[in-house]
């Protein structure tokens, strides 16, 4: 008995980390946090605010990340395809305070739109990571006009699907 409720669990787990993180969207429902961000230029950027009215699109993203680098492209591309439309893409950094001369080099480097904005909080906190349990980097939000999420994607964007959530959201 003892012997097939361990075997279960060590099933059950492999299982959990073969399946690895979702790639469809997922339709959490929730409002969007209310949260004050700091950018690199010492700015303070509230996030309700900024996408008051707009659908947002969200690029949670770290300067290592080889996944960023491999999404961010065609995110920024989508993006582009929405401009004169109310919708906002907002980009914001995970790597903390310490990198954010990095991030904010590697942002210039690479093109992305400004402004730099950090998930960081007092006490290293990282508030938009905490508020929506996000565990790895890239993670893409998409939030209606009226300020709900509508998608989320870790690690494994699939860009139709978000395409889908940005329309779903006007």
């Amino acid at each position: 008995m003892f012997k097939a409720l361990i075997g279960g669990i060590f099933i059950f787990c492999v299982a959990l980390i073969l399946a690895g993180p979702a790639a469809a969207m997922v339709a959490p429902g929730g409002e969007l946090p209310a949260l004050n961000l700091p950018d690199t230029d010492g700015g303070s950027h509230d996030l309700k605010t900024d996408l008051e009215g707009k659908v947002g699109l969200i690029i949670y993203w770290s300067v290592s990340c080889p996944y960023c680098r491999k999404y961010t492209p065609g995110l920024l591309e989508l993006a582009r395809r929405y401009d004169g439309n109310p919708f906002k893409l907002i980009m914001i950094n995970c790597d903390g305070p310490a990198m954010a001369p990095a991030a904010k080099a590697y942002a210039h480097k690479n093109a992305l739109p400004g402004p730099v904005i950090l998930d960081s909080g007092p006490n290293d906190a990282e508030p938009l990571a905490e508020a929506l349990e996000l565990d790895a980097t890239p993670t893409v939000i998409v939030v209606n006009s009226r300020g709900k999420i509508i998608g989320m994607q870790e690690l494994s964007i699939d860009i139709p699907a978000v395409e889908k959530a940005i329309q779903e959201g006007f």
